[in-house]
């Protein structure tokens, strides 16, 4: 049959996908269940105001987003993103920041130069992040508290442990160190400018996945919105989906859901029931985000400051960010044992170096499957199925980095790719 290939999940890693099929010249159905385009990194509307289900901090070395983005935004990027150089202050006990030196002296200027830290802890820090750096061994089936069992408790606790679960989502007991230390090298072992944080300035619907789906459709593709896929129905020349519109077949499909809806899909095709067993067999992780409006005329020191004691890990102030004067928004990464007045105590977290008065309005995200459990020896499958005309998309996919947006959408572009050389 004509080529003509279905996209199921809108988003970052499937419309990542559909679009480079689009720009390939093949014909494009991209099918979302929700009304808003962006899966777990959307935007929500909150007290008349576009915020995001989660605050996300990109990193510089995550090319393939920013390329995109870029694209997509070619005359606003600098709008879009906002470039900062790595900084993690936690006042009043800790602050490092990377200085302008080449990659990776600028991490080792940063922590000798650490304030909260004594010179032994320093000098501690930095060997262990050199030898990270040059680490070949597998650590497979280590996990980041014992990647780090060496280090200082105070090193711990202030910088390693809290990187970890804002990278990976995931406990440091549980977390996988090569996973870890891939995330470090990309930051740390390339360019300078791979550890800059990037700071969304609009939101995450409007950064990438619904810029990606105007072209889509400008290019003759297809954006079925509120239309879930039931069912899926494989044959050896189509495959046919089904929702609750009726039936359409298609040539090729790239299968881009959240991994926890995979298994409902994939089951019933032969081909993939190895597949659905494997990634059925998944933990996840929560994420909470808490967002508290102040006096406008209240604002933080810095767009964003890390928070020591829990339960929240980070703040970052949207009245910086994306103009929405006296918001403040706290999130909770690996938030699995939140207590109900968790944002009572992260605000309690805030007031140890910040007056910002009383609040006006709170209110709580809660994504209970923000993530996958980043553990050791976790299976991730390919792109490609045992099947020849179905691909998978999605930041559960092999590759180098955690459940981040990097990994959506190179797992998008991978996946499009692979699916267009079947053509």
């Amino acid at each position: 049959m004509k080529p003509a290939v279905a996209v199921i999940g809108g988003g970052w890693a499937g419309c990542t996908a559909a679009l480079t099929v689009a720009e390939a010249g093949v014909a494009v159905t991209l099918y979302e269940a929700s009304r808003t385009l962006g899966g777990r990194a959307r935007s929500v509307e909150l007290e008349g105001r576009s915020l995001d289900n989660g605050q996300h901090i990109l990193l510089g070395a995550y090319e393939q987003t920013l390329q995109l983005i870029e694209r997509l935004h070619p005359a606003t990027t600098q709008h879009g993103l906002w470039r900062l150089p790595l900084t993690l202050k936690q006042p009043p006990d800790f602050s490092f920041a990377c200085p302008p030196l080449p990659a990776p002296l600028h991490l080792l200027a940063g922590l000798l130069t650490a304030r909260g830290l004594n010179w032994g802890e320093k000098l501690a820090a930095a060997r262990w992040a050199h030898a990270l750096l040059n680490k070949t061994d597998s650590l497979d089936h280590l996990s980041v508290s014992q990647l780090t069992r060496s280090q200082p408790e105070k090193l711990c606790r202030l910088l390693w442990h809290p990187l970890c679960v804002s990278a990976l989502n995931t406990p440091p007991q549980t977390a996988s160190a090569r996973v870890f230390r891939d995330v470090v090298c990309a930051a740390f072992g390339g360019r300078r400018h791979h550890s800059d944080l990037l700071l969304p300035r609009r939101d995450l619907t409007a950064l990438l996945p619904a810029p990606a789906a105007a072209r889509l459709v400008e290019l003759g593709g297809e954006v079925r919105m509120a239309c879930r896929v039931t069912a899926l129905d494989a044959a050896a020349d189509g495959i046919t989906l089904t929702t609750h519109d009726g039936s359409a077949v298609y040539s090729h499909i790239v299968v881009a859901v959240a991994p926890q809806h995979l298994a409902a899909l994939a089951a019933p095709v032969a081909a993939l029931q190895s597949l659905a067993g494997e990634v059925g067999a998944y933990r996840y992780q929560p994420i909470a985000t808490g967002y508290v409006q102040y006096d406008p005329a209240f604002r933080l020191a810095a767009p964003l400051f890390a928070l020591a004691g829990g339960p929240a890990q980070f703040v970052f102030d949207r009245g910086q960010s994306h103009g929405q004067a006296g918001l403040l928004a706290f999130v909770a990464s690996a938030a699995a044992n939140l207590s109900a007045d968790w944002l009572d105590e992260a605000e309690i977290q805030l007031q140890r170096f910040a007056e910002p008065g009383p609040a006006r309005w709170r209110r709580r995200i809660i994504e209970k499957n923000a993530t996958y459990a980043c553990v050791p020896g976790l299976a991730r499958p390919a792109v490609c199925t045992a099947h020849p005309r179905i691909f998978l998309a999605g930041d559960y996919t092999a590759g180098p980095y955690p459940a981040t947006l990097e990994s959506a959408t190179q797992s998008g572009v991978q996946s499009a790719g692979a699916l267009l050389e079947k053509l």
